[in-house]
């Protein structure tokens, strides 16, 4: 199946990749963000409630204890909380030939220990069970994207009238592929999107010169496109069993983007229904939970928050909760999605990790979309993969699992499938041409983007 062997996994001490500077500089203040946290929790509960405000003051040193771990790159240790998942990270830890320190563990891992270990401190304290320590960076991030929001709905709201008068068993298959180009994209980039089709897109004139053209411009900065192969592969299932699944990534206006999307292949019956997968935990600052899909509804519907527009507004947030109640959309999580492990365990044979329940979530899915760079990063292992492999190569056995993958990834990380040959050289060396000392890092700059996709069955 392969043309290459299985090449090793990113480390933080390789002060070539983005995994040195990511330990180095943003983990740190990543945790010093979770300290503020709960330094403004501890200001919130004085004088109110004296157990809150002891066992924050607890969790408190365990974060600065981390902090101290990180900074001063002490051993990764396993877990001595019994919590759901952790015997995965014990498990690969134990595996290790040599021990590893926080500055030169394997990058992926690492990584995610850090959030399972930032989750085991408020798990292991009665009164924060429930705390997510992100929830304030995931509103104000959602809040300051006022405008785009607004624009969204709007567009949203137009179409979805469009769409009720034809008849949605009456539109043409062309209109509706470069309608899903374009909520695709605005999924794929989020705010970085220009919305050039959609600005003022028509069912009448959405085929025309300069709908093409728009296309044409803000695809240029997407290196591998299987967009085409998506489509097909989401056409070829009978309407009433197509079904669309999203493994989310970032809360706030990166869900809102993938709300929109749902909205209109819904609306457009290109599917029948929607199935959101989500972290069971706070988890790499910004990942969707449950709850934060209903406090972005919540969040909406709050005058204060978006005062203009409000009709559409409502009728926006009307339509998501009419296809939740009916069954259409639902929202699901599951354990899996933060074990210690990459995607080779997303499988039925994984019976302990939560791999074959995560893979019975999934299975009868036409199109299972993975947003983003951490969930790219799990499917491909995070391998150091030359950037020219095949995408089919670089998932291994998931490209023979009968899942239909489809990943929208912006690159914010050095692992990368699915190039042109060259096009990695070509991109480094402009890369140093503007001013950076290490060229293949343009693959971490968040500029370029791929859309790969496995129809899962190959031999």
């Amino acid at each position: 199946m392969t043309n290459f062997s299985v090449p090793d996994v990113y480390y933080n001490n390789d002060p070539t990749s983005f995994a040195f500077s990511t330990a180095h500089a943003r983990w740190p203040k990543i945790v010093k963000g979770t300290i503020a946290d709960v330094l403004l929790e501890i200001e919130s509960q004085h004088n109110k409630d004296a157990e809150v405000v002891s066992q924050a003051k607890s969790i408190l040193q365990l974060l600065e204890g981390l902090l101290h771990d990180i900074t001063n790159d002490g051993p990764i240790e396993p877990f001595t909380a019994i919590l759901p998942g952790l015997d995965s990270y014990n498990e690969v830890i134990g595996s290790w030939d040599s021990p590893k320190t926080w500055l030169t563990g394997p990058w992926l891992f690492t990584e995610c220990y850090m959030y399972r270990k930032i989750d085991s401190f408020f798990k292991s304290n009665s009164k924060f069970q429930e705390y997510d320590v992100f929830n304030r960076p995931k509103r104000e991030t959602f809040k300051s994207s006022t405008l785009g929001i607004y624009e969204l709905i709007l567009r949203y709201h137009q179409l979805h009238d469009q769409i009720v008068a034809k008849g949605a068993q009456n539109l043409d298959q062309e209109s509706l592929k470069l309608l899903f180009e374009e909520f695709v994209d605005v999924s794929l980039w989020g705010n970085a999107t220009d919305l050039s089709l959609l600005a003022n897109a028509t069912l009448d004139d959405i085929k025309a010169v300069q709908g093409k053209e728009a296309r044409a411009k803000s695809a240029k900065n997407i290196l591998a496109n299987d967009l085409d192969q998506a489509w097909s592969q989401l056409l070829s299932v009978p309407l009433e069993k197509r079904r669309v699944d999203f493994v989310l990534d970032n809360a706030g206006f990166e869900l809102f983007t993938d709300l929109v999307l749902s909205l209109f292949l819904l609306d457009s019956q290109l599917t029948s229904q929607v199935v959101f997968h989500c972290k069971t935990r706070p988890w790499m600052v910004s990942d969707t939970m449950i709850k934060d899909y209903h406090i972005l509804i919540d969040d909406l519907q709050n005058p204060e928050l978006f005062p203009d527009h409000l009709d559409e507004v409502k009728f926006f947030v009307a339509q998501l909760e009419k296809y939740r109640e009916s069954g259409k959309f639902k929202l699901v999580d599951s354990e899996f999605w933060t074990v210690g492990l990459d995607y080779q365990s997303l499988s039925p044979k994984d019976t302990k990790h939560y791999g074959a329940q995560a893979f019975e979530l999934v299975k009868d899915s036409s199109l299972l979309i993975f947003k983003g760079d951490l969930n790219y990063r799990k499917l491909t292992g995070d391998r150091k993969w030359p950037r020219s492999t095949p995408f089919t190569t670089a998932i291994e056995n998931l490209a023979k699992s009968g899942l239909k993958i489809f990943a929208l990834r912006t690159c914010k990380a050095d692992v990368c499938a699915g190039l042109a040959p060259g096009k990695d050289e070509e991109l480094s060396e402009f890369w140093r041409s503007q001013g950076n000392e290490i060229g293949e890092l343009w693959c971490s700059s968040g500029k370029w983007a791929v859309i790969s996709f496995s129809k899962g069955d190959l031999q």
